[in-house]
């Protein structure tokens, strides 16, 4: 919710033409490992349940739309800008889950994946996307996936987490000269 609030302030404070949040997140996909970067194709959140009134199962009431898209030119630069700065990283597209919990149990895993079919999990990107679909603004949600969403972890945090970052603020300044 809170990023949901900081991206509604971008519009309305500061009238931004685009949203690219970076962040970490856990792997669903048994084919994306700790360092690998997930772009959105789209955001959903995997929690909201509100199929008691007629709505799919991670879809916000009242709202016209299951998922948030983000916008293909944001995705399609990111993809190559990856290529130029982070080429030693695999770099995968597609749905980022959120929801109000860290996820490190196999079986929670499992069901996100099963019912979503996301590439990995967070607690911030569909907040954003949702702010930034109400504002008709265009978003890219950038992942450096952490850990595997399950009891499986087997990096130091603070390693992965410097990684992470010197690997965000170089795409992002590449992003910028693109865009």
């Amino acid at each position: 919710m809170n990023a949901g609030i900081c991206t509604q302030i971008l519009a309305d404070v500061f009238g931004v033409s685009s949203v690219i949040n970076t962040g970490i997140a856990g792997s669903l996909d048994a084919r994306i490992d700790i360092g690998d970067i997930v772009l959105s194709e789209d955001a959903v959140q995997h929690d909201m349940d509100a199929t008691a009134f007629g709505y799919e199962a991670g879809q916000i009431p009242r709202m016209d739309t299951f998922s948030f898209k983000a916008d293909k030119r944001l995705t399609g630069i990111a993809k190559e800008c990856c290529s130029r700065v982070c080429d030693d990283i695999n770099v995968f597209c597609g749905r980022i889950v959120s929801g109000d919990q860290f996820v490190a149990d196999r079986s929670v895993k499992d069901a996100i994946k099963d019912k979503f079919g996301g590439l990995c999990t967070e607690m911030e990107g569909a907040a954003i996307a949702q702010a930034a679909y109400l504002n008709d603004i265009p978003f890219l949600i950038i992942r450096a996936i952490s850990d595997k969403a399950d009891d499986s972890a087997g990096i130091d945090y603070p390693e992965f987490e410097r990684m992470a970052i010197a690997n965000s603020v170089k795409l992002i300044l590449e992003i910028i000269k693109e865009i």
